[in-house]
């Protein structure tokens, strides 16, 4: 039989290439399948690995995406016991306790001309953040709030007077965020003061009573900031705001906060005088104003503790110190306002502010404590002025009759309050039942809201405000006799908590 190789090898590979070519495609596309699987897995898994992390730092450095991410999560917050320690507390937290209206001298520069791109991220990261509830703040927790109060002598009426003003600020709140229509006053610092009441019991954009109202206020503070980064022409309502949104980042992680308060400490920065003080306007005259710088320090203080990663900060921060020894002291007395002459309300800010700077000890303000106890002043009586608008005439009872509208240094009593506090000891037991009790009788009740009138340089919001902020002290941070040191800047952006050496 003649066979014809050539045509038999043309038929079998005519007739096998079918199959075998179709199971080498199967088997090279199995193959690339897999490496493929392989592939994604490995590039997946630090993805998924970021999505289940606590919040950090470096994550959160990926702004709008991981915020993306983080919108779909639960907000997380850090069980503590319920008395804090010295571990978990810090007094480098700064407070805030300089007025906030009727601060004169001001253009009004910056208002109503917030940076539209900062409006518009912040819509993406004003989500449920995950809270920060450690370290520095891990005693503005239910339970926080608790054993501080306890432990420094803090009482449930307080606590019960702190809500009801809690109350009444969201139950006038403006639609816009501000508080302009119950006041009057300076919107950005009305809200700047409002939002540093609900932050400092732990209020976020999460909580189920005030979230609303604290999301709103950070979004107005936020509009008005100008590309500059100014909120406002005006030095008080400027650092009002900084610290306000400074403390907002710390608490929430939002990091169209961070970006504000960034800007905002810049404008702080930039308005030091060479001396360290501030003056109006931020101007850098020869003239210096004790009132006007302390807001500046605390708006710093707070950045630092928020992470700013500013290098400057530092820098500006020791020459506020050295303004507040060397110049707004007074040898051997207070501090002065304008001048090394004293007066309660400046000796309580320069005191306070050197005890929240890390001088808590120095000589300035063992000087400013001792003169706060030893000078005869009315304003260290802490007796609540009624108004009274038919006041009896001065010739039926031989002395000058009451002013109608009688105001009270509720600025001085916040100052002094704080620097007491701060003290502890015999400074603060003996000024702890006079501001107490007096804030506590003259709230006005109104069912489950309360607020106070007859603030020194503002209306009700600014009022309101102080009072509260002074009734919060007990669990804001730790008063100095029980002092922890901060780790340094770089240490508090790398992590939610804060590094702390116990002395």
């Amino acid at each position: 039989m003649n066979i014809d190789y050539d045509k038999l090898m043309f038929t079998l590979k005519k007739h096998a290439w079918g199959p075998v070519g179709s199971v080498f495609f199967h088997v090279l596309g199995l193959v690339l399948l897999i490496q493929f699987s392989v592939g994604v897995s490995t590039e997946k898994a630090p993805e998924v690995e970021v999505t289940m992390m606590e919040t950090k730092a470096e994550v959160l450095e990926k702004v709008e995406e991981v915020v993306k991410q983080e919108l779909e999560k639960p907000p997380e917050q850090e069980v503590v016991s319920d008395r804090p320690t010295d571990a978990t507390v810090s007094t480098m937290e700064v407070p805030s306790d300089a007025p906030g209206s009727g601060l004169g001298n001001s253009d009004g520069a910056g208002i109503g001309s917030g940076d539209p791109s900062l409006a518009a991220g912040f819509e993406i990261a004003m989500a449920k953040s995950p809270l920060v509830m450690r370290g520095l703040y891990a005693q503005r927790t239910a339970g926080g709030r608790k054993g501080a109060l306890s432990a420094f002598g803090g009482s449930g009426r307080g606590e019960d007077a702190v809500m009801r003003a809690l109350r009444w600020l969201k139950e006038k709140q403006d639609a816009d965020g501000s508080w302009v229509k119950a006041d009057g006053n300076p919107g950005p610092a009305m809200a700047g003061l409002a939002l540093l009441c609900f932050l400092a019991h732990g209020e976020t954009p999460a909580s189920p009573e005030f979230g609303a109202t604290v999301e709103k206020a950070m979004k107005y503070i936020v509009s008005k900031q100008n590309a500059k980064g100014s909120f406002s022409g005006n030095p008080y309502e400027h650092g009002i705001c900084t610290y306000a949104i400074a403390e907002g980042f710390g608490l929430t992680k939002i990091m169209a906060l961070k970006e504000a308060m960034e800007k905002g400490i810049q404008v702080v920065i930039d308005g030091q005088q060479t001396g360290g003080g501030y003056n109006y306007n931020y101007e850098k005259k020869e003239r210096w104003d004790l009132s006007v710088a302390g807001w500046q320090f605390q708006a710093m203080k707070a950045a630092k503790m928020a992470g700013s990663s500013n290098p400057r900060l530092e820098d500006a921060i020791a020459s506020g110190i050295k303004f507040l020894r060397n110049t707004a002291h007074q040898p051997t007395k207070g501090f002065g306002y304008a001048s090394p002459s004293s007066s309660p309300s400046m000796t309580g800010a320069g005191t306070l502010c050197l005890q929240l700077l890390g001088k808590p000890d120095c000589p300035e303000v063992r000087s400013g404590l001792k003169w706060m106890e030893e000078t005869k002043s009315p304003v260290f009586d802490v007796t609540w002025a009624k108004e009274d608008a038919t006041p009896a005439p001065a010739a039926d009872k031989g002395k000058a009759a009451p002013k109608a509208g009688a105001k009270n240094p509720v600025y001085a009593w916040y100052y002094i309050t704080q620097a007491k506090f701060q003290k502890g000891e015999s400074d603060w037991k003996e000024w702890n039942p006079k501001f107490t009790t007096a804030l506590i009788r003259n709230q006005i009740v109104e069912g489950k809201l309360g607020h106070w009138e007859g603030g020194d340089h503002g209306a009700k919001v600014y009022t309101t405000a102080l009072c509260t902020l002074m009734l919060e002290v007990y669990y804001r941070y730790l008063p100095t006799f029980k002092h922890v040191e901060v780790a340094a800047p770089a240490a508090a952006v790398k992590s939610d908590d804060v590094v702390v050496d116990v002395k």
